[in-house]
């Protein structure tokens, strides 16, 4: 299992938050079931490929116990951020494994991971949750086998349709009213959706200021596996590495903390580079100056020296009554430094 595959399942695997989806998508978000009656489970389902036998893992499973501590029935949450059009397969085939599950544990008289052991079967539902911007139609067994070329066979085929949410297209008030941190990671699919409908090369993302963060890890590292915000995942790391030392302090962390905290991490290192590229170009600008002033202190002594040289010759022509070329020859002027001189001497 992939880094990025148990990063989008962490925040599921918060018994508190599986609990509040459970009451969302059953309960109409009555608080039915609480976190206490979680118990998870990982059961593979096995498949052959390639002459091998290999585990298929849904993404999270759990059985819900009755108030008495008894299994009342199993809820399995599958992440998709995009559409598989297979999919009704792939979750008729996790119910079956859910069930042959129960048949062993049933027929074995095994016990379950947490101690309960099952003496009866209980019902499974599986929910695929989308979090892909385009909405997705739950497709049905019926849509792939194409029933309407055998229609004598419908009333002997069941006709399967998986249970799908598509989470970036539920309501603001919908997601408002989930009663975990599952609700950042829903508005922020929603928000991303609706802002890339507008800009879809710059889509924007508001954080709520009021929602707090329960569990501040597995939800920014959730939405770090969702995003495909390279920049942002990378912040979120970031925090993440650090996030003890920022906001436990203050009493609690919101999103808008978190992205108030990394625009200003970002800031800062804006801050500082330009600062850096500041002084850069204030050096290059003091020493362009101190090569400037080199060159005229060059040009004055050159200048300087024409001067006296050029006096040294009208001199000698003035005493000794020669031309100009015979006093720069006099003075040893070489060829190059009697072109400068001779045209400011007078004969």
């Amino acid at each position: 299992m992939s880094n990025k595959d148990i990063t989008q399942k962490a925040l599921l695997r918060v018994p508190d938050v599986f609990a509040s989806l459970v009451n969302l998508l059953l309960f109409h978000n009555a608080p039915i079931i609480s976190s206490n009656q979680i118990r998870y489970l990982d059961i593979p389902s096995h498949f052959v490929f390639d002459d091998s036998l290999h585990d298929l893992y849904r993404d999270v499973c759990a059985m819900i116990l009755d108030k008495q501590g008894n299994p009342l029935f199993i809820v399995c949450f599958e992440n998709q951020i995009w559409r598989d059009w297979t999919m009704p397969i792939r979750a008729l085939g996790y119910g079956d494994t859910l069930y042959f599950w129960q048949r062993s544990q049933i027929l074995h008289k095994s016990k379950a991971p947490f101690e309960i052991p099952l003496s009866r079967f209980i019902p499974c539902v599986i929910f695929v949750l989308h979090y892909g911007d385009d909405a997705w139609n739950a497709k049905s067994l019926d849509d792939l086998t194409r029933l309407e070329k055998t229609p004598f066979l419908k009333p002997f085929v069941s006709g399967y349709t998986m249970n799908l949410e598509n989470i970036a297209w539920w309501s603001e008030e919908k997601i408002a009213s989930i009663r975990s941190d599952f609700r950042i990671i829903a508005d922020y699919c929603a928000q991303i959706r609706r802002s890339r409908k507008k800009d879809p090369d710059h889509p924007m993302y508001e954080p709520p200021k009021q929602w707090k963060i329960e569990h501040v890890e597995e939800t920014l590292m959730t939405l770090a596996a969702f995003s495909n915000d390279r920049k942002l995942t990378e912040a979120l790391y970031v925090y993440l590495e650090q996030f003890d030392l920022y906001e436990r302090k203050k009493g609690g962390i919101t999103m808008r903390s978190v992205i108030d905290y990394i625009e200003e991490e970002a800031y800062l290192k804006f801050e500082k580079k330009d600062k850096e590229y500041n002084r850069q170009l204030k050096e290059k600008d003091r020493q362009l100056e101190e090569k400037d002033q080199r060159l005229e202190e060059k040009d004055r002594q050159i200048d300087q020296m024409i001067s006296r040289s050029v006096v040294s010759a009208q001199r000698l022509m003035a005493k000794q009554g020669l031309t100009a070329e015979q006093a720069c020859d006099l003075l040893g002027y070489d060829e190059e430094f009697r072109a400068i001189v001779l045209p400011y001497l007078v004969s």
